[in-house]
């Protein structure tokens, strides 16, 4: 398979230049520590700040690096076909208050831009379900009269504001959408001007209790003592008793960028047919882009990334005429059996640790919205969707899936490792063991141990991105095995293959 043309990163990430933060270089002794640089821990340390609190936010990589880099960044509570579903599952208000949630995210979101004056291509604009084979037109009916049974402004309709053909489509009225990582550097600037210490390349390691008293070990000699700790990294970076190791599943969906001749403002967009496909406009100064997505999978699947991303490709031709592809990623997420995120407590009882996970692909507003939640409990204060998002809720059963690793076979190890282009992986099996090779851009090899170091989960290669990722909690290791993306804490682990 040729190269993929364009750059393997998000849009968002090549038109915002970083943000510089230090790494912790003394003991520092905060109210609150929040973990994790993404969009949940960023607005949790900013709505803490906020009320007076002092607040120390850490980030292992690079901050808004990880999903929230990565998303497709529609503030909408449409999440594909999901009210005629919570209405089945907890009835109509449970559905009513979801909605009612992730509209105040999007409302507090609107309410940041507007206070500190944030330029993040904020746009008012409809949301739209659609069908293009009009096979899929019934479930998009269903979803139609769950919306009149919670009060959902939209509806049926057969065409859309495109020059683009759909069989039906279910719209949602008056959403958004944003340039994430510009937004959130800006919401960056205030927590800092009021006093929150914030930190990148500052990797949490663990927590020793002492009474009220936290201390928070990192990756640096340096610590940070608290009273309570937000988790708010893709997975939680503690997991009591494997409660969320066992209800969730990663999953991993795949993005790119066009450059377009024409803009696209009219609407975010999401199909009910398979494949799915996702897309939206954005702007890099005059230039007009196009994101399109899809190919949602359990991560690790270990099925070729750089054929969806192809797919995808396809799809930009033949439905908009778009071929030049300045860039394309890979998304990660993890997935709940109710649908709902886990955000408060990490487990019943516990007034010192707070969790914010499970966004099952929809993170934005639900993210802005568990913020407050966090800041309410923490300070105190009642909040309306504490039992809709409490991670002790009652759950609905779920299949476990297989998460086994396949075995390929060459005669010679020398000869396996010969073969590989610089970037490219294998792996093979010694001893019954699972053995990742990789040679990197110097044309080093490496010999990996392919068991995660969370929880032992055999790891998959990911061609598109050249990553190794774990199909059971959605840990990702670059090619050499460093971590990308917890809730591993170690690298892979090296081995000798001779």
């Amino acid at each position: 398979m040729e190269k993929l043309q364009g750059e393997n990163r998000s849009f968002w990430k090549m038109t915002e230049h970083g943000v510089s933060y230090p790494k912790l270089a003394q003991d520092i002794e905060v109210d609150t520590a929040v973990i994790g640089g993404g969009i949940s821990g960023i607005l949790t340390a900013y709505f803490l700040a906020k009320r007076g609190k002092s607040v120390a936010l850490l980030e292992a990589r690079e901050l808004v690096g990880g999903t929230t880099g990565g998303t497709t960044a529609k503030l909408s509570s449409q999440h594909e076909l999901i009210y005629d579903k919570m209405i089945e599952l907890g009835g109509v208000e449970l559905a009513k208050q979801y909605y009612e949630a992730n509209q105040t995210g999007l409302r507090l979101i609107e309410e940041l831009i507007t206070e500190h004056a944030i330029h993040c291509g904020f746009e008012e604009m409809d949301s739209y379900v659609f069908s293009q084979h009009g096979t899929n037109t019934q479930n998009l009916e269903k979803e139609a009269a769950a919306y009149e049974m919670i009060g959902i402004e939209g509806g049926m309709t057969d065409s859309v504001p495109l020059d683009f053909n759909v069989a039906s489509a279910l719209v949602m009225k008056d959403q958004a959408q944003i340039h994430p990582v510009k937004f959130l550097h800006g919401v960056l600037r205030e927590i800092d001007q009021m006093g929150g210490r914030i930190y990148q390349h500052t990797k949490y390691m663990g927590t020793e209790r002492n009474g009220e008293q936290l201390t928070l070990q990192t990756d640096t000699q340096f610590t940070v003592s608290c009273r309570q700790v937000v988790l708010a990294t893709l997975f939680p970076a503690e997991d009591p008793h494997s409660f969320y190791s066992n209800t969730m599943k990663p999953v991993t969906s795949h993005l790119t960028a066009f450059a377009s001749p024409q803009t696209f403002v009219k609407g975010v967009y999401i199909s009910d047919d398979a494949p799915k496909r996702t897309f939206r406009g954005a702007q890099d100064g005059d230039r007009h882009v196009l994101i399109v997505g899809g190919e949602t999978h359990p991560t690790g699947d270990a099925k070729s990334t750089i054929e969806r991303y192809e797919a995808i490709r396809q799809f930009a031709k033949e439905e908009f005429g778009l071929t030049d592809m300045i860039g394309y990623w890979s998304e990660h997420e993890l997935t709940t059996p109710d649908m709902r995120p886990y955000i408060g407590p990490i487990e019943e009882g516990d007034d010192q640790m707070y969790v914010m996970t499970g966004y099952n692909k929809w993170g934005m507003t639900a993210a802005a919205a568990g913020a407050q939640l966090i800041a309410d409990l923490i300070t105190g204060k009642p909040n309306r969707f504490e039992e809709l998002f409490n991670p002790q809720r009652s759950l609905p059963e779920k299949n476990k899936e297989d998460s086994g690793q396949s075995n390929d076979a060459f005669k010679s190890l020398l000869q396996r490792a010969e073969r590989l282009e610089k970037g490219q992986a294998d792996q093979f099996k010694q001893n019954g063991k699972p053995i990742g090779i990789y040679k990197d851009l110097n044309s080093n090899v490496h010999y990996l141990d392919l068991h995660c170091t969370h929880l032992g989960c055999g790891v998959r290669w990911n061609d598109g991105d050249q990553t190794w990722d774990c199909p059971c909690h959605g840990s990702i290791f670059d090619g050499t095995g460093e971590v990308l993306a917890g809730p591993a804490k170690q690298p892979l682990k090296k081995v000798n293959p001779y």
